[in-house]
């Protein structure tokens, strides 16, 4: 079973206080379904979906819906909320409704965030107004490690709160998720092809039992595929409820930095000990396993040290927020979130699948279709 995170928890919860059963779900248009459907996680079980309107009060542009999922599988069910705008925009995710709460943007924000989650968080507020209409907001929650800074969009009149950006109707909306995350990717720990056909990224924790569990399917992809597939491992510590997770990330980091190809080794043995480590042992636990390593302990102490390092994960982890991840592990595969299914078995034919998808014709099939 899938750790979920804290934040998503909370918003699942609010999720479902969000639908009226006994009002219809508006119709979104084409555009709107084709999103919703790149978005939607593929299932490695049947699941039964439901639409609902909103018991909330959308701004005048907009229409919106609830999906609900329902599966036996815990990976898979879930509810989203579906937007699209008179401008052409399109959300998708659990907005926060506000209109309970009095003060500016900023103090309805940390009102909310307090209430819902007992932890605190920083609003600002920028108020040039989107193309939609709405404001940007950066909302950073302050942790033992640093700041957290997610993004997301609120109403001038300050009703509701979207975690995320609203983006263009007629776009791919698996695209945009890969664009939103792309940088952070790009520091991530990688392996396999340099220029792949599908890119698996693995939303992890050190610290989380069903990560442990998890952390070998992708061996026999990479071992099958491995000119093909690029395997992205993104560090996502649960900085609130796992106490050692994010040492082992910065750590890891470190150690990536020296050496890219140690790293997988580092990641197999944090989790071989997972039961072994706690919050008072991990620092002399990977202190000591980069030294029997031979590596540059200067260098490995001062990137752990590092005030970069951190913030880089911190950032990964709200980017991660902002974009809908809402467990731990969660794989996403060109821009689509997969159910790996029992012991990874779905992750894989899923791969196989997209690779068989994206190959282009043999000379040999050519040249027989010709004939």
């Amino acid at each position: 079973m899938k750790t979920p995170l804290l934040l998503a928890t909370c918003l699942l919860t609010s999720a479902a206080l969000f639908a009226a059963d006994d009002r219809p779900a508006p119709p979104l248009g084409p555009k709107a379904e084709a999103m919703i459907e790149q978005l939607l996680p593929v299932c490695s079980e049947a699941v039964t979906p439901k639409r609902a309107g909103l018991m909330h009060s959308l701004p005048a542009n907009m229409t919106g819906n609830v999906i609900q999922i329902d599966s036996k599988r815990n990976w898979c069910a879930g509810q989203w909320v579906a937007i699209t705008t008179k401008e052409g925009g399109f959300y998708f995710g659990v907005p926060w409704f506000l209109d309970n709460l009095e003060g500016t943007i900023e103090e309805k924000l940390k009102a909310f965030t307090w209430q819902a989650m007992q932890q605190s968080y920083v609003a600002t507020v920028d108020r040039t107004k989107t193309r939609d209409g709405l404001y940007r907001v950066s909302l950073s929650q302050i942790t033992e490690q640093g700041k957290m800074p997610m993004e997301g969009e609120v109403d001038p009149a300050g009703t509701v709160f979207f975690m995320g950006h609203f983006i263009p109707l007629d776009g791919n909306a698996k695209a945009s998720r890969v664009k939103a995350l792309s940088s952070l990717i790009a520091k991530s720990p990688t392996t396999g092809a340099a220029d792949p056909q599908v890119t698996v990224v693995e939303f992890s924790d050190f610290e989380c039992p069903s990560c442990q569990h998890a952390a070998g399917y992708l061996k026999p992809i990479l071992a099958a595929h491995g000119d093909k597939v690029r395997y992205v491992r993104f560090d996502m510590p649960l900085v609130t409820m796992h106490p050692w997770a994010f040492s082992a990330a910065v750590a890891g980091r470190a150690v990536y930095r020296q050496k890219p190809e140690l790293f997988w080794e580092y990641k197999e043995h944090v989790y071989s000990n997972q039961e072994k480590i706690n919050s008072f042992t991990v620092d002399d636990f990977v202190h000591g396993w980069a030294q029997d390593h031979d590596l540059d302990m200067k260098k490995f102490d001062a990137d752990v040290a590092s005030a970069d390092v951190r913030s880089e994960i911190l950032a990964g982890l709200a980017a991660a927020f902002s974009n809908d991840v809402r467990a731990t592990p969660t794989y996403l595969v060109n821009g689509v979130t997969v159910d790996p299914g029992t012991d990874g078995k779905a992750l894989t034919e899923y791969v196989d699948k997209a690779l068989k998808q994206s190959a282009t014709p043999s000379r040999e099939t050519t040249s027989k279709s010709g004939q």
